[in-house]
Order: C-alpha cells, then sequence, then structure tokens
C-alpha cells in the first residue's frame, strides 16, 4: 500500500540517488569525510551570529543567514522529516539554497523533495521552490522497480540552485517548507552503487572532487551521475559539486569521474548518486 506523506511531489521511478555507503555516526549524512578522504566531523548545537556566511572552514552554524526562519508548514504531519541545516547564499551563478533533511520517523520516506517558500518581510510570497532531497538508501517494489528512500535515521541533502536572482536575502523575513513523500508498505532494501577514492582537488582558481562509482546493482544502469556537498563540521551542506556520464555502466563496473567546481570545501562532504535504472 502506497501512502502518501504530504502532496505535490510526482512519482519518478528511474532515478535513484544514493550515498556513499559508511555514514559518520554522529552526523549521520551519507558519507562523510574530510575533504582528504580521511573522514571527520562533529554534531553540535544550534549556533548564530550576525556575521554569519556561508563559509564552512571549521564554523558550527546550522543555518545561514542566521535568525532567518525556516518553519515546516505541515508541523507534524511531515511524516518524520526534519530540517536541521541550511545554506542560503548568493553564487557567481545565482542565489542558492542547499538544506540538510533527517528522518526522524520509524518508516522510510521515498521519492521524498523539498519545497521552499520565501516570504519578504510584508508577509508576501517571493517565490517557491521545488528540489529532490538526494537520499542514501534504495529499495525494491514488488514488481521490481527501484525506488530511492530516505530511511529512518539518515539524513539526505537537497539543493535548489536556479533561485531568481531578483531575490534580496536581506529583505526576506522568513521561508516555509514542506516535504512532499509517500510511503510504500513490503518495500526491501537493496544495494545499489559505491561511490569511492573521493579527493578534493584545487587546480588553479577551481575546487573540484575526483572519485569513482561503481554499480552494484544488479543489472545495467544508464546515465550515471554524482553529487557531492561539501559541509561544514556539523553537517551543513555549503554547495553542490556534481559530475555526469551519458553511458551504460554494467554491473559491477565503475566509472572515474571528476565534478564541478564548488567555493569552499568545507571539512567533509557527502556523495550521492544517481542513474536510471530499467523498469
Amino acid at each position: 500500500m502506497i501512502k502518501f506523506v504530504t502532496i505535490g511531489l510526482r512519482l519518478t521511478l528511474l532515478l535513484v540517488p544514493l550515498a556513499c555507503s559508511r555514514a559518520n555516526r554522529d552526523n549521520s549524512p551519507g558519507s562523510f569525510a574530510s575533504p582528504d578522504g580521511s573522514g571527520g566531523g562533529k554534531s553540535g548545537d544550534d549556533a548564530s551570529s550576525a556575521d554569519a556566511t556561508a563559509g564552512g572552514d571549521g564554523d558550527d552554524l546550522l543555518f545561514v543567514p542566521a535568525g532567518l526562519p525556516n518553519t515546516n508548514l505541515d508541523g507534524d504531519r511531515a511524516g518524520g522529516l526534519k530540517l536541521v541545516a541550511f545554506t542560503l547564499v548568493r553564487e557567481p551563478k545565482g542565489l542558492s539554497l542547499y538544506a540538510a533533511v533527517t528522518n526522524e520517523g520509524d518508516t522510510p520516506a521515498c521519492e521524498a523533495g523539498m519545497t521552499t517558500y520565501f516570504i519578504d518581510k510584508t508577509d508576501q510570497v517571493v517565490t517557491s521552490a521545488g528540489s529532490v532531497l538526494q537520499s542514501k538508501q534504495f529499495y525494491r517494489l514488488d514488481g521490481g522497480v527501484i525506488i530511492r528512500c530516505i530511511a529512518p535515521g539518515q539524513r539526505a541533502m537537497s539543493a535548489a540552485t536556479d533561485l531568481p536572482s531578483d531575490i534580496v536575502i536581506e529583505k526576506l523575513g522568513y521561508l516555509q517548507h514542506r516535504f512532499p513523500a509517500f510511503t510504500i508498505d513490503g518495500i526491501v532494501a537493496v544495494e545499489g552503487f559505491d561511490v569511492s577514492d573521493v579527493q578534493a582537488i584545487t587546480s588553479g582558481n577551481g575546487k573540484r572532487y575526483t572519485g569513482k562509482l561503481v554499480n552494484r546493482f544488479d543489472t545495467t544502469v544508464t546515465d550515471p551521475s554524482v553529487a557531492i556537498f561539501p559541509m561544514n563540521r556539523v553537517g551543513r551542506p555549503l554547495g553542490v559539486a556534481t559530475s555526469k556520464a551519458t553511458a551504460d555502466l554494467p554491473t559491477g563496473n565503475s566509472w572515474s569521474f571528476e565534478s564541478t567546481d564548488v567555493a569552499d570545501f568545507g571539512v567533509g562532504y557527502v556523495a550521492y548518486a544517481t542513474a536510471s535504472i530499467p523498469k
């Protein structure tokens, strides 16, 4: 039986995000390692600062800009999903919102997304933005279809990088959000991708990641891609680096990737993989 947690997200069966297999026990955001791959990070309390920025080298900020409220419109009806950190920042490419979400419920939250409403100081909605919650675990339905879900106790990450350029952060009064997702009875967790050998590379003025993606599915996947979120030491995402291949990836085969640039490596990262999976 499929039970919708909240409305607004269309079921997408072909994309299967997955984080690396190893999780940091304090933050549990998927694969959490230092930029040199040695591992790191720790949990922390909420922090605030009048001079908060998006930078991540050792800061303890969970919410940036500090003091900008971001509340859940569905409250306790959100199916256990909770926003635990976010970064709203103006980058050279435009305004972006990065978020970390934890499943504090007892059941997987499947095909989850995040819808954010930007409201100014006069209580007028400036715009809204939807993004996919990239999650670690994936499951097989009775019919063999693979879907991604946020397992209980796991974190997911989200990136909305195409926000309207005319939004002025200083004029915002608050944000609101909800998590479109659903639960399904009888799904079975399955193995999929491994992301390994991740290295942070500085070349010229650019900072990027290289690594290897291995297909652990029992079938060939198509057009694999990777998203890597650098984080500060309490697991707040600072940005996202991506890489995509236009090719088939048979079972057991690997793909060596090099990502786009990020502004800040932070002190750790979390990596997720996606691909098109045959029905």
